[in-house]
């Protein structure tokens, strides 16, 4: 769901007010919708115009992603990202100047490691994602040295045997260990080839099963033919 409400947010202070204003109502909706209020104000909340979760401005950011961008209280932001996952926000929306997503600015934003953490749990979270400069959340943690979310990140990736998303590349041809290792961040660049060579070793031995399994089955199949052949 989106809506077709859009506010031109032309500074910081602005951008706040917008948020907060549509994340107050959201989260009064929600009360109004859980609690057993008084009749009274059950109806002034429902009277107050409904705000989606999956606004957004006409700078093209959507609520989450502003929620991780603008809000300077950690407990705020965590408690609002939250709110916004419960009440289904797009989590993969990419923003209009950039092509970003909410979990691609936890890793590029200070301190928003939980908050990333959050978000990357979700089923459905989008771990390939591109900007336009081809950069994924991935490429940003190992960029920035984001240990915590890059190994969770790259664990469940492993676990899904995404091995192209470890050797996906950028405009300028970088991996993300590429980017760790230019970056200094050798814990990051050690997470991601340790798992990369990992699953390659296991595609490897995979491939040699299959081999064999095959050539079992042929030396099978010569033999039935030798006799079906004397047989004729």
């Amino acid at each position: 769901m989106q809506s077709g409400k859009k506010t031109i947010c032309s500074n910081d202070d602005d951008i706040r007010k917008w948020l907060l204003g549509h994340l107050h109502t959201i989260q009064a909706k929600a009360l109004a919708a859980n609690l057993d209020l008084p009749k009274i104000y059950k109806e002034k909340i429902q009277a107050v115009p409904d705000s989606s979760p999956n606004e957004i401005s006409l700078n093209g950011e959507s609520l989450l992603i502003a929620t991780i961008k603008y809000l300077d209280d950690k407990g705020n932001r965590l408690k609002y990202i939250q709110l916004l996952i419960d009440r289904c926000a797009e989590i993969n929306f990419q923003d209009k100047r950039e092509q970003r997503t909410a979990l691609m600015y936890t890793c590029i934003e200070d301190n928003r490691t939980e908050e990333g953490l959050l978000i990357a749990k979700i089923n459905g979270c989008n771990f390939h994602a591109q900007d336009r400069l081809g950069n994924t959340a991935l490429m940003y943690a190992a960029m920035k040295g984001r240990d915590e979310l890059m190994n969770f990140m790259v664990d469940t990736l492993a676990k899904g045997w995404s091995l192209s998303a470890l050797q996906l590349t950028n405009c300028m041809g970088h991996t993300a260990e590429d980017l760790a290792i230019r970056n200094g961040h050798h814990r990051c660049a050690r997470i991601v080839q340790t798992q990369r060579l990992h699953l390659l070793a296991c595609l490897n031995r995979q491939l040699g099963m299959i081999g064999q399994i095959g050539c079992r089955y042929w030396g099978a199949f010569a033999v039935i033919y030798k006799c079906v052949d004397k047989l004729a």
